[in-house]
Parts: structure tokens; sequence; C-alpha cells
């Protein structure tokens, strides 16, 4: 007997599936003696199971089987299929284990998840790099979500020392933002002793949040890339929380986002990748006062002092951020109408 499942999410071979969010398993089976009379199925084990009556057939031939089941909480499941004949249960048991994740949460080691929506809903997704990307987790971006396009806000200097593997059916767009004068090298500058030369907590992040105003003149490439293809699309840049939460909160604020829309989705990285920000805390952070651990957590986290010096210096230069969407991002009505069609 041969089983798999088809979830309208993901395809069986490329989870994740999800708490609340059906699963079509199907399968095929044959007992080669006598006619197939019901199929049964089981989620505890085989304690219990459920059958579900099958229209009898010539004994040459077998089942095309089929079973909607729809994980109620997260967590991981075994879903075990037998035939059942007139003599009763087969012992010919499939077993099919699967994990239901929350309904939202990020996927993989680049931790994708949709800007906005969750993955039932939508075409414009954001993650970390995508340098140590699995065969997997490739498939499912190309093949389950669709990414056509995928936006790489690195520097020559970040792409080179981390190259992405190249993924069938998608093309990369390098929109490589400025970086003179500025330091990435946080072996070096997120250190004790070094690390309060940068100001107090959040000081230099949120300046770094005004700059990128006129350092990424690259937003509006990016939004009006996306406006006039109109495909699933990916934004990443090395960490997915400061270059790409920018550019993903520009782009649901001009969808039509509430400002408190934007700033939940923008500090949900925290939560998405709280197991990094720990594990890099504790590796940065050694011989540390507690005053530079406020400071190196200030460059770790997002924050909302951030995306807001970012909106209030957009307000600054520009008067408003719809002349800003006008005459910074150069956005048509027609693009704007385009980008609330795809962020939905």
């Amino acid at each position: 007997m041969t089983t798999h499942a088809e979830n309208p999410i993901a395809p069986a071979s490329q989870p994740p599936y999800y708490a609340g969010r059906p699963i079509a398993f199907s399968g095929y089976v044959d007992n080669f003696e006598s006619p197939i009379t019901a199929m049964e199925f089981s989620l505890d084990g085989g304690a219990s199971w459920t059958p579900y009556p099958t229209a009898a057939v010539d004994k040459r031939r077998g089942v095309n089987w089929s079973f909607v089941y729809t994980p109620p909480q997260p967590g991981r499941y075994l879903l075990q299929a037998r035939p059942v004949t007139a003599a009763g249960p087969s012992c010919l048991v499939a077993g099919f284990p699967f994990e239901a994740l929350p309904l939202g949460s990020s996927f993989g080691s680049a931790r994708i998840r949709g800007v906005g929506a969750t993955y039932a809903d939508a075409r414009v997704f954001r993650s970390r790099e995508l340098a140590g990307l699995t065969p997997e987790e490739a498939a499912f971006m190309a093949q389950s979500l669709g990414i056509r396009t995928i936006y790489d806000l690195r520097t020559a200097a970040e792409v080179a020392a981390r190259p992405e593997p190249f993924l069938l059916g998608t093309k990369t767009v390098a929109l490589t933002p400025s970086a003179e004068g500025r330091q990435k090298d946080a072996e070096k500058r997120l250190v004790a002793g070094v690390i309060e030369k940068y100001g107090q907590p959040e000081e230099r992040m949120r300046a770094n949040y005004r700059k990128y105003v006129a350092e990424y003149p690259l937003v509006g490439q990016a939004l009006r890339s996306m406006a006039a293809e109109r495909r699933p699309a990916l934004v990443h840049c090395v960490n997915g929380k400061d270059r790409t939460g920018v550019l993903c909160a520009t782009l649901l604020r001009v969808a039509g986002a509430t400002e408190a829309e934007v700033m939940e989705d923008y500090l949900r990285v925290n939560n998405d990748h709280a197991d990094l920000i720990a594990a890099e805390a504790q590796r940065l952070g050694a011989g540390m006062t507690a005053h530079e651990r406020d400071c190196l957590m200030s460059f770790l986290e997002a924050r909302p002092s951030y995306l807001q010096a970012y909106f209030d210096e957009v307000d600054r230069r520009y008067g408003s951020f719809d002349a800003y969407v006008r005459e910074g991002l150069h956005l048509t009505p027609e693009a704007i109408e385009q980008l609330r069609a795809l962020v939905g």
C-alpha cells in the first residue's frame, strides 16, 4: 500500500503543514485476494480506527483512497491507514508521520514567512539570507510558494562572503545598498570594550534607520519591479531584520496597512529569530557589562523606535508618507494598485 498527502498550502514532499488547515491524504492499496470493502484510519497509534466504506472492486484491482484531516493544534501526528476486506481488517498498514506548525510561523533555516499574511494568502515573502538553504527548502520556495523573484539587499561584500544557491525557476535581483562608511563586522564592533563607542542603546540603530531613507533608493526600485511583475517574490538581506524590515514595512504601508499592522509585522522578526538572537547574544556578550549587553541587544533586536525613526525621517524629508511614495519611490497610482493586489 502506498500513501501520500496533498496539502492546499504545500505539497506532501514539501511541508510545512499547519494547525487549522486541512491536509488531503491519498494513496493506493490492493489486497490481491479479496475485494476491499472499506478503508480505516487511525490518528492515535491504532487504538481506534475510523472506517470509510469503499465500493466493492474486482479483487484483481486496488483502491485509490483519499482522506482529509485538519490538525486541531500544533504538534506531531501519525496517520495510519489500512484496508478492510470481507474477512476483516488487513495487517497491511501504511503510516504517514507529519508535523503541524502554528499558522503563520516562519519556515526553515532562512525563516521564510509571508509579509502581512500567512502562507495560505501571501505572495510576498521575507527571510534571512539563503546561503544555508537546503534542497527541500529551495523546492518549497520555488514550487509550493511559487516565488519567482528574489530581491537580495546585501552589500557586494556580504554576497561574496555568503553566496547563495541558484534556485531553478527563480531569478535574483541584486539591489546593493550604499555601504560607504558603514561597518558591518559584528566580530569587531559588537564586543566588550568597543560597543559603547556606538552610543546609548538604540541610539545608533535609530540613526541607521534614518539614513535608510537616503541610502536606500533601491526600496523604490524593488517596489516598482514587484508592481510590474505581479508575481510571488521574496525579500532578504543578511539577518532579515533591518533592510528587509524597512522595505517590507514600506510595502505594507503603500498597500494600505495601518501603522499598527505595519509595526506588528516588523516586530515579528524578534519572535521568528528568537533562538538566533539568543545564540548571538551569548556568543558576542562574553565579558560585557550590563550596559554593554543592553547595547548589544539593541543591535540584535528589532525595536519600535527604529521603524518610527525611519518614518519620521520620511516625513522630515518629504513632508508626508504620500509625498515620499510619489517623489521618493516614484510609484504611480497604477503601481500602487498593483502592489495592493499583490499584498492582498
